[in-house]
């Protein structure tokens, strides 16, 4: 009995085993399928989140962009109210516009046949952008929000997340660059011209002249009181060549300096106001010498039309020509002559927003203060004509301020007509903190220099 017993116990412990490890292997089956689900749901949450950081990344470098563009809108318009509502306008249709050249990938493009929009792109509303204009330099903010579907999170109810975005845009004072926010060198302006202009100088009563041209009367300063004082004439240069004079001094800055009011034209400042220059009184500078910036060596008459596009500083010392170099300002005039034909004689200037905001739109320069005949260009001290028995043996000029000149007109004897527009540079090169100093006479603004767009982080 015993015996039988014993072989009993044995298959009983066998059973009980097996019956143990086929429990043990239904729990495992149960908590691999947890551990499944949740490894699946946890891959589900990170492909969301990949998903959900490249649409906000895509997000905000189109709002990016958006800003940006709307940034050189503040600081294209001349208009009487200082509030500038008209600036805020072209700095919303910009931000607008620039924003649907962007795209947030959320959705499948649709068929391009099918003439449906694309969801996918960024569709910015006016109301969502704001410009500040409570300071010496404006501002623009846009804030925008979007609806971004999840790929599967829906399996737990959350179908869709709203991302919020916000991006400010201003403008940084240059005293230089490689040009203008323009066209380019292959259809127009942006890159800078051979031209040295003299620069606004004043009599005894702060009457604003410009050698050589309809701006004061046809002299020079040779008389008592004549001063010059560049825009640029703060902090460590607040000095000659930036500040001048025949005798004496006076506290008026340069009437080239910037502004957005229409009241200012004509009596602080020349933005806006149609002048022309006498050839015999604007340099041709020599850029020959300066760092290539173009594959081919082109010749002066070349870069009359094409432009330099290698930086340019105020300050900069800038070979010239002299001014007996007749065959030098015959290419240069043949150059800008075969600018304005390519780029203005066969567009259609906006008439209307350059007579009441004195800036430039057309049908082939849709954007404003963008045209190709738009031209940056060099400015030097006009007190080197307070002797002008020197001027002669002149071969170099010292860079005291730049800007943006729409040329309007190339006449056969190479002056030049038309007036300067408000400017926003390419490339901006940021003015070294010694010469944003205050200069105490006349108070310093920011806002009187050429500016570069920037994002404010």
């Amino acid at each position: 009995m015993k015996r039988i017993f014993a072989s009993i116990n044995p298959v009983r412990r066998f059973l009980r085993r097996r019956e143990q490890l086929r429990q043990q292997r239904g729990s495992i089956m149960v908590l691999t399928s947890v551990m499944i689900m949740g490894m699946v749901g946890l891959l589900a949450l990170a492909i969301d989140l990949g998903f959900l950081f490249s649409a906000k990344n895509q997000f905000q470098n189109g709002i990016d962009a958006a800003a940006l563009a709307a940034g050189t809108g503040l600081h294209v318009t001349i208009e009487a109210d200082p509030a500038a509502p008209q600036q805020t306008l072209v700095a919303q249709e910009l931000a607008v516009q620039f924003a649907g050249y962007n795209q947030v990938r959320r959705y499948a493009d649709p068929d391009p046949d099918s003439g449906q929009p694309n969801a996918n792109d960024i569709v910015l509303a006016a109301g969502n952008v704001t410009v500040d204009t409570s300071g010496d330099i404006p501002k623009v903010q846009i804030n925008m929000s979007l609806q971004t579907p999840l790929l599967f999170a829906g399996i737990f109810g959350f179908n869709s997340m709203n991302m919020a975005v916000t991006t400010t845009a201003s403008l940084l004072p240059v005293d230089g660059g490689t040009g203008t926010m323009g066209s380019g060198t292959s259809t127009g302006g942006g890159c800078w011209r051979p031209l040295m202009l003299p620069d606004t100088f004043y009599d005894v009563t702060n009457i604003p002249i410009i050698v050589g041209t309809n701006i004061g009367g046809q002299r020079v300063p040779t008389q008592l009181g004549d001063y010059y004082r560049s825009r640029f004439a703060a902090g460590a240069r607040n000095a000659y060549p930036f500040v001048d004079a025949f005798a004496a001094g006076g506290a008026s800055v340069t009437s080239l300096r910037d502004t957005h009011l229409q009241a200012e034209m004509g009596t602080k400042t020349i933005m806006g106001q149609e002048i022309t220059f006498d050839h015999n009184y604007f340099w041709i500078a020599n850029f020959s010498g300066l760092p290539r910036a173009t594959f081919d060596v082109l010749s002066v008459g070349d870069i009359a039309n094409f432009g330099y596009c290698g930086k340019i500083r105020v300050g900069d010392d800038i070979p010239v020509y002299p001014l007996t170099d007749v065959a030098t300002y015959d290419q240069v005039r043949t150059g800008l002559l075969a600018l304005k034909y390519r780029t203005l004689d066969s567009d259609s200037i906006d008439a209307n927003l350059e007579a009441l905001y004195r800036y430039v739109k057309s049908s082939s320069y849709p954007g404003p203060n963008t045209h190709g005949a738009i031209i940056p260009v060099l400015f030097y001290n006009p007190i080197v004509w307070k002797d002008p028995a020197t001027v002669g043996s002149i071969n170099t000029l010292r860079v005291t301020n730049i800007g943006l000149f729409f040329l309007k007109d190339v006449q056969p004897n190479g002056d030049i007509r038309g007036f300067f527009v408000r400017e926003i540079f390419a490339g901006g090169t940021p003015i070294d903190s010694t010469n944003m100093m205050a200069d105490s006479a006349p108070g310093f603004k920011r806002s009187w220099l050429p500016m570069s767009v920037q994002l404010l982080k």
